[in-house]
């Protein structure tokens, strides 16, 4: 899924101090809501298709915030589910950009399914470069912010350097790099939304104000420890330092924690019943307060010391052969680079050499003794091959019937050898 976030800015002017200089500091840069121009294309699913609960949609969500913030309903075009097809997203960008001003700040946000690369699809397909495009011919102002909660969305980042290029000034900040795929909940469009509504906790320079920058690091976070992913995020113009909200409720007040665990650090602890991910968010003299992110929703918990157990991931050498889980797969691939707690593998006979980062929770060590079952196969759909397990076989017209690993079951298809490969083929 994806999202994408407006800040409200309030200008802030300085007060000079007696005997300093006159000369007011301009006002801190950022997003204003009355020049805020926004388009919000969520595809869950479609009434015979439906892939994700609709309960608390983040799209619908985003559009609200935005709208209580103060960008006119007016200045943004939400589509959602059955309206939100190619035509759809080509129709909602140009209605709203050809009302933008010289002054103005665009910003896209989808969420639905992702390809590899630069295309966001769902059924038909949308390629994201039609985004380039249309911010090329009709945007009159400089500001573009990208957001994207869906498989593969880092890809937006090309359309940001595009548009850099092009003389804007762009920045993306999706919730997956573009060679990873994406967890099925909010999580990256609750962190952005959190950002959005000024979550005190993200002002890490304690300015009181939430910057592109501090956003971006509480979302790598979360993806990491929430999604076990790599997000992605390029800067094409737009500075890290970009405000994007003043901070809402007071600073978290300091005192002596009661244990070792620090604030914001990430842990496993209990939820209702059972071990959840969670994030420390404040503590008394006895009790750490811990957040949790639900599918669509936050919940808290007060816990003990002994109750928490710090997350910790494993990191292999460049090199290394290993065995990579994918989905309820296993492949063998090999390690090509690391960064911080992530792994970028190889896949070992995938076609066209395909490539992700991952976390040590998805390595199992000697490749050999974890080969690939023989019902499992690569299919090629719309020019990339994906993932695939043989489900029956039609002898007689040589075709397989398939299902895309990780993937609905309305996506399973009759396929013949010409679009398939075994693992090891080339």
């Amino acid at each position: 899924m994806m999202t994408m976030q407006t800040v409200v800015l309030t200008a802030v002017t300085a007060v000079p101090l007696l005997g300093a200089s006159l000369h007011t500091p301009a006002a801190p840069e950022g997003l204003e809501p009355k020049k805020t121009y926004a388009v919000i294309v969520g595809m869950l699913g479609t009434a015979s298709a439906p892939d994700w609960d609709k309960e608390n949609r983040k799209d619908q969500e985003l559009f609200d915030t935005l709208a209580r913030k103060g960008v006119p309903t007016n200045n943004m075009a939400i589509i959602l589910d059955e309206q939100a097809t190619p035509e759809g997203a080509r129709t909602a960008l140009s209605n709203v950009l050809q009302q933008t001003t010289p002054d103005s700040t665009f910003i896209s946000y989808f969420t639905g399914h992702g390809g590899p690369g630069v295309c966001c699809t769902y059924k038909e397909g949308f390629n994201v470069s039609e985004i380039t495009a249309a911010v090329k011919k009709q945007f009159k102002g400089r500001n573009v912010l990208l957001m994207a909660d869906c498989c593969h969305s880092g890809g937006l980042g090309v359309v940001a350097n595009d548009l850099a290029a092009a003389g804007f000034r762009a920045a993306s900040l999706t919730s997956a790099d573009v060679t990873v795929t994406s967890i099925g909940d909010w999580t990256f469009s609750q962190t952005l939304l959190a950002a959005l509504n000024g979550d005190v906790l993200f002002d890490e320079d304690h300015d009181g104000f939430v910057t592109l920058g501090e956003a971006a690091a509480e979302v790598a976070l979360a993806m990491e420890y929430r999604a076990h992913q790599l997000y992605g995020f390029t800067l094409a113009g737009l500075p890290e330092s970009w405000h994007l909200a003043a901070t809402n409720g007071a600073p978290v007040p300091h005192g002596p924690a009661p244990g070792s665990f620090r604030l914001k650090q990430y842990v496993n602890a209990p939820c209702e019943n059972e071990e959840q991910v969670g994030r420390i968010v404040g503590w008394d003299q006895r009790k750490y307060l811990v957040e949790f992110l639900g599918y669509s929703d936050k919940k808290k918990a007060a816990c003990t010391t002994d109750q928490l157990d710090a997350i910790s991931f494993k990191r292999f050498e460049t090199g290394t052969t290993v065995a990579v889980s994918y989905h309820s797969e296993t492949l063998p691939a090999t390690i090509i680079k690391v960064q911080n707690d992530f792994h970028f593998v190889r896949y070992i006979g995938w076609p066209g050499n395909r490539e992700e980062w991952v976390l040590s929770d998805r390595i199992f060590g000697d490749a050999a003794s974890h080969p690939p079952q023989k019902d499992v196969v690569f299919v090629e759909w719309h020019g990339t091959w994906w993932l695939a397990k043989i489900k029956k076989t039609d002898a007689r017209d040589k075709r397989y019937f398939i299902h895309y690993v990780g993937d609905s079951d309305n996506w399973d298809e009759w396929v013949t050898d010409a679009r398939m490969k075994r693992v090891g083929d080339h």
